[in-house]
């Protein structure tokens, strides 16, 4: 396994903005996707993208069989292609061009609609044209067809951490030459099954604020959203004349579960991906410039994030900036990994790290702010813990 992995284009959707400049100016600008939800209604609060329509970016054509997931990875995708160039206009695509997605409930709420009008009104009432909406994978084989990627389709289901497993697993196939460009990163979509689901195991905030590493943080507040990166090697980046605007150069991961739905507070599990991450990349804890924390406001989950970071820089913690973007876009499950990784690459690529929104004060002894922070170094160190055990962490380097 050899061959250094690069980013070289990326597409967006999610509560603070449709595509990277519009995700950019209202992350930076202190914006908050979460609101009343339209879709929930009863007083639900969510991260919402609201008023989605895909036309604008997908056409009227075959968008009426795609479900929200299928949809909102679609769009993406189209952003992340458009954007680097390898869109499949014509022919049947290229067999070199694929995708990895990951995710944590798929499109739940197309397969539960599904299987309740088979028990309800009989197997020979449902509608055969859903049925290819009810398996995990949907979304990624439907945005694949849409677009005519012939490559590899993969679809990582790892809870709250998918986003981040599904861009290292892209930057695997691509370092052992299954392929020679992948588009990685995750979808969500949010429905009234994922966020009744969520209020039972009570990880929900009351207030619909959440307040990630506050000493008063009360619960996440589920959001939703698809973020991919285009993965290339960057011998095959050069050779097209493609711009390689960061490397990805370190994972790592470690599951340390004791029970279905509880952190393990003291972070053994966490403190290790992140080491793996680093050892990985090649360098050590002081050449980190900047966390992008997968932090939600979870009591529990943020504690645990804050013990594996001090594990991991000890003293030096406190003078490396730390944005909780989901104080912004919410939780959005599968999609978080991504759209924190898409936050990290964009805070090497201004040497600027975006603020906390809402950010008020926090006992964690971490440098977190409601202004942007100057990054110096450059490397950027992305987080992803689950209330599940697993944990993972991605480390990147600026190429500025």
């Amino acid at each position: 396994m050899s061959g250094r992995v690069v980013v070289t284009g990326a597409g967006v959707i999610c509560s603070i903005g449709a595509g990277v400049e519009e995700f950019e100016r209202n992350l930076y600008g202190g914006c908050c996707g979460i609101g009343p939800s339209p879709l929930l209604g009863d007083g639900a609060i969510a991260a919402e993208v609201r008023n989605f329509n895909p036309q604008p970016w997908l056409g009227n054509k075959g968008i009426r069989v795609l479900d929200s997931s299928a949809r909102l990875l679609s769009v993406a995708a189209h952003m992340a292609l458009t954007a680097t160039g390898l869109q499949q206009q014509e022919g049947e695509g290229d067999p070199d061009l694929g995708l990895v997605c990951g995710t944590m409930f798929g499109s739940v709420h197309s397969i539960t609609s599904f299987d309740w009008s088979g028990v309800t009104d009989g197997p020979n009432y449902v509608n055969p044209g859903e049925f290819p909406n009810t398996v995990i994978n949907s979304p990624a084989g439907q945005a694949a067809i849409k677009h005519k990627l012939r490559g590899v389709n993969s679809t990582i289901s790892a809870g709250l951490v998918s986003g981040l497993y599904a861009i290292h697993y892209a930057s695997e196939f691509l370092r052992f030459g299954r392929a020679t460009a992948l588009l990685a990163g995750g979808v969500e979509e949010l429905c009234e099954e994922s966020y009744i689901s969520f209020g039972k195991v009570g990880v929900i905030s009351a207030n619909g604020r959440p307040r990630p590493f506050a000493s008063d943080r009360d619960g996440a507040t589920l959001g939703e959203g698809s973020a991919l990166w285009m993965l290339e090697t960057a011998e095959s980046a050069e050779a097209r004349g493609a711009k390689a605007l960061l490397e990805i150069s370190g994972f790592g991961a470690a599951h340390d579960a004791s029970d279905i739905n509880a952190y393990r507070v003291r972070g053994e599990g966490a403190t290790s991906a992140i080491m793996q991450a680093l050892s990985a990349a090649g360098i050590g804890p002081d050449e980190i410039g900047c966390v992008v924390a997968g932090a939600s406001g979870s009591r529990a989950g943020d504690e645990m994030e804050t013990h594996a970071l001090r594990n991991v820089f000890g003293a030096r913690l406190e003078r490396i900036p730390v944005c909780a973007p989901k104080a912004a876009f919410g939780e959005a499950m599968g999609a978080s990994g991504a759209l924190c990784a898409l936050t990290a690459g964009l805070a090497l690529s201004r040497r600027s790290l975006a603020p906390t929104t809402g950010f008020q004060s926090s006992d964690a002894g971490l440098r977190l702010s409601t202004e942007a922070q100057d990054v110096d170094g450059d490397y950027a160190l992305v987080n992803c813990f689950g209330c599940d055990g697993n944990n993972a962490a991605l480390v990147l380097k600026g190429l500025n």
